[in-house]
């Protein structure tokens, strides 16, 4: 195996581990605070993807597309949470596995019907194009951009939890709900 090649994988593994880091930390912050088993999780990530494309279609403009669907899927969470997740908040985890796994069921029926199953959404012109990393050895800037982004929000959730008085209240409701 050559040294571009082992590069170019070592890139697209931790490309493909921050997404999972990300989906995972919203996993364990709503588990460790609420003490609630959402299995829907993801699929509010799809919503907010296919949101993110159909606004860029419309739109015509990445940036205005995805900073429009970041709002609309945290109401769309929050409507969710208020009318149906808080119901099972003092449920057994059957119950609320039981119910978001059916979430995700429906969820994932409602998007196929509202935008069907492949909304074509392209890279911007800014970050189409490959980054010559190494003499010889290209990559997608668009990866680049999102192992860029996935860091910042790393230490940037690292940092929230640990250093200010809102993480100590995470911390705490972690540790004793009441």
């Amino acid at each position: 195996m050559s040294t571009g090649l082992f590069l170019v994988q070592a890139l697209n593994g931790l490309q493909f581990g921050l997404m999972l880091f990300l989906l995972a930390s919203g996993l364990t912050l709503v588990f460790g605070i609420m003490d609630m088993i959402n299995l829907a999780h993801g699929a509010l990530y799809m919503v907010g993807a296919f949101l993110a494309a159909w606004l860029v279609n419309i739109t015509q403009s990445f940036l205005w597309g995805v900073l429009l669907a970041v709002p609309l899927t945290a109401v769309f969470g929050m409507v969710l949470e208020s009318t149906l997740l808080r119901t099972l908040y003092r449920r057994d985890h059957m119950s609320q596995v039981l119910a978001t796994f059916a979430l995700i069921l429906i969820i994932n029926e409602a998007v196929r019907m509202i935008w069907g199953t492949d909304l074509a959404l392209s890279a911007p012109a800014a970050l189409s194009g490959p980054v010559e990393l190494l003499p010889g050895l290209m990559y997608p800037s668009y990866r680049l951009v999102i192992i860029g982004v996935g860091l910042a929000l790393a230490l940037f959730l690292y940092l929230v939890v640990t250093q200010t008085r809102m993480g100590a209240w995470v911390r705490a409701g972690a540790s004793n709900r009441d």
